[in-house]
This record gives C-alpha cells, structure tokens and sequence, in this order.
C-alpha cells in the first residue's frame, strides 16, 4: 500500500528542488503537512503532485508565431526560412507556393502575419488579400505584401486594401522583424500567461 504522505527529503526529490527549499514550501503551507509527535516532517502526496503540476505550468515553452509566406519563388522561400530562424522569438514557418494554397493554408492554420507576393500563379495576391480583408474571421491577422511591382502598376489593378502593408524588394527583414516582434509580443501574452501558484490552505 502506498502511503498518502512522504518525507520532506522525498518530496525535495520529487520536486526537484533543495531539502531546505521544500522545508521552507512547507511552513509557508506552500506544501500540507505536519509534524509528528517525534518532529518528524510529512507532507501530502497531493500537495506534492499540485506543486508539480504549477512549477510544469510556470515552464511552458514559449508562444511560436505563425506565419504563413505565399511565394512561388524557390530561393525566396529558403531565403524566409533563414532569416525567421534568426529572429530572437519562436516562429512556425509555413508557406505556399501559389495563390490557391495560401488561400488553403490560410484556414488550415491561421497565421497572424500573412507575408504574400503579389505576381503568383493562379490566384494573385491582390485576389488572396482583397479576399481575407473581407473575412471578419481574418480581421486580427496582419498582411504584408512583398513585391517587386512599381507603385503605379499596384495602382492600375485597383491598389491594396488600407490595412495592407506593402514593401519592396529587395526584402527589408529588418522590418518584417519588426512588424512578427510587436505581434509576438502581443499574442505571446495572451495565449500563454503562466498559471499563477496559488498556496494550499495550511494543513490543520
């Protein structure tokens, strides 16, 4: 039969911490226990089990960005690839080499930054951000078009819809660092806040 209460030096081991450490969890009824008649320290398997379950939620790892590049360029994808990994936050990269696919991807994994050409194959970028500025479901999602077409050619197929930010090429990284770090920092907060350690009531 296993006993419902163990040592404070077993519970140090289980928690991975000092026999100090846990003396301390225990008189300030982070851990419940007692002591015996002969001063002797046990303390609950249940209180044990919850202080673990807390520390395994404190180290989540953390928020990965999604980000979705619709590029039929071969060299351009592995060059997003490089450049993503490089930056001082967790990205999960996804990409598409045509219109169609991104347009797929899009609802398959709902990326917060959409990067997107705008001369690809089948549906061209204007048709794929034009499309998801209309969605409701798609209005937290930011949109950057990379492309190398003049300012007046962009124009002549009726411009970008206002929330679409546009740049050029050569890519400015440094500014799509930028723009993935701000919603990084945003979405990273919200999703996964560690759970707050909430001490047990003192053991009577």
């Amino acid at each position: 039969m296993i006993n419902n209460y163990c040592t404070t030096r077993d519970a140090a081991q289980l928690l991975g911490v000092s026999l100090r450490t846990a003396q301390n969890w225990l008189e300030k009824g982070y851990l419940e226990g007692w002591k015996t008649r002969g001063g002797h320290r046990r303390i609950t398997r249940t209180s044990v089990l919850r202080a673990l379950q807390d520390r395994a939620s404190e180290t989540k790892p953390a928020y990965s960005l999604p980000v979705l590049v619709v590029e039929d360029e071969p060299v351009l994808l592995r060059l997003y690839q490089v450049k993503t990994a490089g930056w001082p936050f967790p990205v999960t990269l996804y990409s598409a080499p045509n219109g169609y696919e991104g347009l797929v991807m899009v609802g398959e994994v709902s990326p917060c930054l959409l990067i997107c050409d705008l001369r690809l194959p089948g549906v061209n970028g204007f048709q794929i951000v034009r499309s998801l500025c209309a969605m409701d479901r798609y209005q937290d999602m930011a949109i950057v078009v990379v492309s190398g077409m003049p300012t007046n050619e962009i124009g002549a197929h009726g411009g970008l819809p206002p929330r679409v930010e546009a740049m050029g090429k050569p890519i400015d990284f440094g500014r799509l660092e930028a723009i993935a770090s701000r919603l990084w920092a945003r979405r990273s907060q919200a999703s996964v806040a560690p759970a707050k350690f909430v001490a047990p009531a003192r053991a009577s």
